[in-house]
């Protein structure tokens, strides 16, 4: 399994003591970002401890894709959990359009680029692990992205209250630490761990019977037990270098063959 890291322009993200709930989560612009440090004990946070003291924290970070050139057939987001063990956070994307990328640091303003109708796994539910690797597996839509785009961006959140927008009760709090990308021991450092896809069977020249590819683009002619798309041969017909013109010459037709199909 290949293995990618993220670049280490990756981002702790914070909107700290808001007014409401809203002004935390729905924020277009984080109030403080850091880029710098090599753990964070409270990187991803839900918290309300009145109604007015809502926080919530991120973590951002972006993989370079571009050597990928077929989709994966699978692969797995690696975060190593540091000092605080809270759980059911989850991977969601990052829109193309942050600033944040394989060369460049996330800015402030990329706290909204969050696209909370995709996300990019399922919820993590186990015990978050701080002393080894927390796995996200990826899903389609992100296997896609890692295809089509040269950096695939993602922001690890949590799941509960921030991604499903369901403001905490009073006194709630929930912390995840981990490590970045500039964390001291490579060891820590987050990454995506992947299976290189299979390049699907070419089409044949000249298949021009759409039957004969299903819906995941898979010719099935020729194929052993398959032999529904394939047609006669007219044996009659030799090469014309022989001066012998056969059924299936084009030369002085005024009308075209016809196929018949295998019975």
């Amino acid at each position: 399994m290949p293995d990618i890291y993220a670049y280490t322009g990756d981002a702790n993200m914070r909107m700290n003591n808001e007014a409401t709930w809203t002004a935390a989560r729905d924020a277009s612009v984080a109030e403080t970002i850091d880029t710098t440090a090599t753990a964070y004990s409270a990187g991803i946070r839900e918290l309300r401890l009145s109604s007015v003291q809502n926080t919530v924290r991120r973590y951002y970070l972006a993989v370079d894709t571009s050597g990928i050139s077929i989709k994966p057939a699978s692969a797995v987001l690696k975060i190593y959990g540091y000092v605080n063990n809270g759980s059911n956070l989850i991977a969601v994307k990052v829109n193309q359009a942050a600033t944040g990328s394989a060369s460049s640091a996330f800015d402030a303003a990329d706290f909204g680029q969050i696209d909370f109708n995709t996300p990019y796994s399922d919820e993590f539910t186990g015990t978050w692990s701080t002393t080894g690797y927390n796995e996200f597996e990826l899903n389609d839509a992100a296997l896609t992205e890692m295809v089509n785009f040269d950096v695939i961006k993602i922001a690890v959140i949590g799941h509960d209250h921030d991604y499903l927008n369901v403001v905490p009760t009073n006194g709630f709090t929930r912390t995840s630490g981990f490590y970045p990308a500039t964390a001291t021991d490579v060891n820590n450092r987050p990454l995506i761990s992947y299976v290189t896809g299979t390049i699907p069977p070419l089409i044949a020249e000249g298949v021009a019977d759409p039957s004969s590819i299903d819906s995941s683009f898979i010719v099935t002619l020729y194929n052993s037990g398959s032999l529904n798309a394939q047609y006669e041969r007219k044996i009659e017909q030799v090469p014309f270098s022989l001066g012998i013109r056969g059924p299936l010459s084009l030369r002085g037709r005024t009308s075209s063959s016809v196929v018949v199909p295998k019975k």
